[in-house]
């Protein structure tokens, strides 16, 4: 815990002084030759791979010279090569819509495949000219293993110890906090940014983060200029740095325009679909790499250029340029009372018009955009899904057919039921005690529990006495928007519309699509590498975050273990009645059986187990789907409902003395994480541990190799056997404490 706190201390210290405004390589124009030659590029006959596994091999044989001189090589090439291709294709995009059609008419959709013709004969010719200055292995594709290396600063693990071994102290403290901001928990990392801090010569106010944006440190001048009312120089630094960042997310969503290997051979339409789509998802990920600052991710850093010019131009004077600050602001925040006070204010003013306040055109194309590209992202999850569960209906189908008639009931029910059990009991509990002989006896302790830390901004805001009950209570603040924004794009991408177990399409209205995702499910996609691993990490810290704050806030005596974990969306109906009265959740508790005479009974089926749950909301841009407290079946206090909101959290003992249910979801899309919590070990739900363990053979080895595997309904078995099966899952399981 003490290594965390340090780091996020010296992040925030670093923040203002991180004078990267040079680190960048500026190339205006890749075919020209004296721009390059200005820039003195190696002309190698080594590859980008070869240099990396060079410098590896040099640390290995403690060549600490050879090992900074090909670390160093390796980094900058790829600064240069990612540059490169970039110019390329932004300056061919640019060429390609300039020229005229070669056909007036636009029939069937030619001149969209007549702009891209142009475009690959311009790339054509850009790469060749870039060949001739830098050598023909500079555009060589970089293997996507050597590639994640460089994007995941690991060369820094290496280049920093290096420097330290030739006693450059001040270059291995710049190495290990650059590693740190994209590993920011690594211990041992940690620990020698410490020790280099002992060194003469090495101050926290002078460590810089090597592969920081230019435009950070335009923003932290900003910044300063801002609190020291220099507003002149504020506006024109912010300005910059808008631009800057703009800049960078365009360079990212052009670099996003890469190779696909699709692992099959689709046909022609496909393979255009498949490659959109896997760009698109690519690009819709640069802005949360551009939000990390020095380790501290900022979701409102885009936005924050905004607030911060309405008020310097403002104090310059400048009303009309104030009010399109304030406009664009609220493409992003359309809420935020400071801001639609300032707006009042400005509105008073005798000069001002309405007109004024129209956002800013890069900020209404960039939201536009994004909002586009969100929905078709949507879109292409929902229908892909549709087509898939219908291949599997069809399969399913064809399988019954040719079933005995043995599995009619009984005894065969049972059996199913003990693999498939219903929401809220995890499968994996079930199958791995069933499973021992083959994972081993050692195994039924898989892991210790994460350290119990909760981010600083996690508030309380209403407990018993404002709910009207016992042991129950509500905070604020463990996600923000973009955190909310990534978990309700993975529901999208990854949820079984239903319960997922019984094919209950509405299982709690019919005026509702139901859709859920477990942690097993995530976690054999991960696997499959058919998601980023980094999905499924968010989706287990978020979990331990809820858990290890319920623990510490009611004081358990014992320790409190996840024991189901369902990522649930709520959508109303187009049909939807305006006036429904129905829930979208029965009053109910959970883990206990409600009887006619309100009365909790403790007997199975309930879950007799939980002890604790929470719900944590992701959105709030619905209608309806309020959560409530009940005294019984019948009776609402509207006095204790809970108004869902992103990072908002409602936690509460499971028995019948926290009765709830959630009224009905009128219009949009309510989505959050319901989590179950148990004090009998158990129980606990080890799907947590299967995907702890595949995320350490994705980051250690990758996924699997396995192609066009389709995730059934009930994907359990299948994880189990993978889970079985692969050598590494065993032997991490075996040897985890």
């Amino acid at each position: 815990m003490r290594f965390v706190v340090f780091f996020v201390f010296l992040c925030g210290t670093i923040a203002g002084y991180n004078d990267t405004l040079f680190n960048e390589i500026q190339i205006d124009d890749p075919a020209d030759p004296t721009i390059a030659l200005e820039l003195d590029l190696p002309v190698t006959d080594r590859t980008l791979h070869e240099i990396y596994y060079d410098a590896v091999q040099a640390y290995l044989d403690e060549d600490w010279d050879r090992c900074i001189e090909n670390f160093n090589e390796v980094s900058h090439g790829y600064k240069v090569y990612k540059r490169m291709v970039v110019n390329c294709r932004r300056k061919c995009r640019q060429r390609a819509n300039g020229e005229f059609p070669i056909f007036p008419e636009n029939i069937e959709d030619l001149q969209f495949y007549e702009r891209k013709i142009r475009e690959t004969l311009c790339l054509l010719t850009c790469n060749q000219e870039y060949l001739e200055i830098a050598g023909d292995n500079a555009l060589r594709t970089l293997p996507r293993e050597t590639e994640t290396k460089l994007t995941n600063y690991h060369l820094y693990e290496y280049l920093h110890i290096c420097y330290f071994k030739k006693q450059r102290y001040k270059d291995a403290a710049d190495a290990v906090f650059t590693f740190l901001v994209r590993h920011p928990k690594h211990e041992m990392s940690i620990k020698s940014l410490e020790h280099y801090l002992m060194f003469p010569g090495v101050e926290t106010q002078s460590i810089v983060n090597l592969e920081a944006a230019p435009y950070v440190s335009i923003y932290f001048k900003g910044v300063l200029a801002y609190e020291r009312e220099n507003y002149a120089e504020a506006v024109a630094l912010f300005e910059a740095s808008l631009a800057s960042y703009l800049q960078a997310e365009e360079e990212c969503r052009f670099y996003c325009e890469g190779p696909f290997d699709q692992g099959w051979h689709p046909e022609f339409t496909s393979s255009v679909a498949n490659h959109f789509t896997y760009c698109l998802k690519c690009k819709q990920t640069c802005h949360q790499r551009l939000n990390n600052i020095n380790g501290d991710y900022r979701g409102d850093m885009l936005k924050s250029h905004y607030n911060y010019l309405q008020f310097a131009y403002y104090k310059l004077g400048k009303l009309k340029a104030a009010c399109a600050a304030v406009g664009a602001y609220f493409l992003f925040d359309p809420v935020d009372e400071t801001m639609l006070q300032n707006r009042k204010y400005y509105s008073t003013q005798p000069t001002v018009q309405e007109q004024y306040f129209e956002p800013r055109q890069e900020a209404l194309a960039y939201v536009k955009r994004h909002e586009y590209e969100q929905s078709l992202l949507r879109y292409i999850s929902d229908e892909f899904s549709l087509v898939d569960r219908k291949f599997a209906e069809m399969k399913k189908k064809h399988q019954a057919r040719r079933e005995k008639s043995e599995e009619k009931r009984g005894k065969k029910i049972e059996e199913i039921e003990a693999l498939h059990p219903p929401p809220g009991h995890s499968f994996s509990n079930t199958l791995l005690f069933n499973n021992i002989s083959a994972i081993g006896d050692d195994k039924l302790a898989i892991r210790d529990r994460r350290p119990q830390w909760v981010r600083d901004d996690v508030s309380v805001v209403a407990e018993e006495k404002e709910l009207g009950g016992k042991n129950r209570y509500v905070a604020n603040g463990f996600l923000n928007s973009t955190e909310c924004e990534l978990l309700m794009r993975l529901a999208s991408m990854t949820a079984v519309e239903g319960d997922g177990y019984n094919e209950y399409k509405s299982p709690h209205s019919k005026y509702e699509r139901f859709e859920g995702i477990t942690v097993g499910r995530v976690a054999l996609m991960v696997y499959l590498g058919q998601i980023e691993p980094e999905r499924l990490r968010q989706l287990l810290e978020t979990t331990e975050q809820a858990r290890s704050h319920v623990e510490r806030y009611f004081g358990l005596d014992r320790p409190l273990y996840v024991t189901y974990t369902h990522l649930v969306c709520r959508t109303a109906l187009p049909d939807s009645p305006e006036d429904r009265s129905d829930l979208s959740h029965q009053v109910h508790a959970d883990n206990c059986l409600l009887n006619d005479q309100n009365a909790c009974v403790h007997e199975s089926p309930a879950y007799t187990w939980r002890d604790h749950s929470a719900i944590l909301y992701l959105n709030e841009d619905f209608q309806g789907g309020e959560f409530f407290f009940a005294k019984d079946r019948a009776t609402r206090e509207s006095d204790s409902l809970v108004s869902p909101q992103c990072g908002r959290m409602v936690a509460f003992t499971a028995g019948g003395e926290n009765l709830h249910g959630v009224r009905g979801v009128l219009r949009g899309r309510r989505c959050a994480l319901a989590l179950w919590f148990t004090q009998e070990e158990r129980y606990r739900e080890y799907e947590g541990t299967l995907a702890e363990a595949i995320l350490q053979r994705v980051d250690s080895v990758g996924p699997a190799k396995e192609k066009d595997v389709q995730v059934p309904l009930r994907y359990e078995d299948l994880l189990i056997q993978y889970a079985n099966s692969d050598d590494f899952l065993r032997d991490f399981l075996r040897n985890s404490p």
